[in-house]
């Protein structure tokens, strides 16, 4: 079986969890930049900071994720 072993592939699950992760983690992120600029009457140069934080944050996150799921 051809999609079994696609399914199986590790960089293929890598990929996969990495998208989820993204997917989610980026939607969460623009909402809470949105309800900041909102909240606080930002212009778009003030959530700046939020996106350059999230980058680090994410990347904590996805190797937290490797580890638990063994990629």
């Amino acid at each position: 079986m051809n999609l079994d072993k696609i399914l199986s592939n590790k960089i293929f699950q890598s990929f996969l969890i990495f998208s989820i992760f993204r997917a989610i983690y980026g939607f969460g992120i623009v909402l809470i930049a949105y309800f900041f600029t909102q909240k606080f009457d930002l212009s778009i140069y003030g959530s700046l900071p939020i996106f350059i934080f999230s980058i680090f944050i994410s990347r904590y996150f996805y190797k937290k994720f490797k580890l638990r799921f063994n990629l």
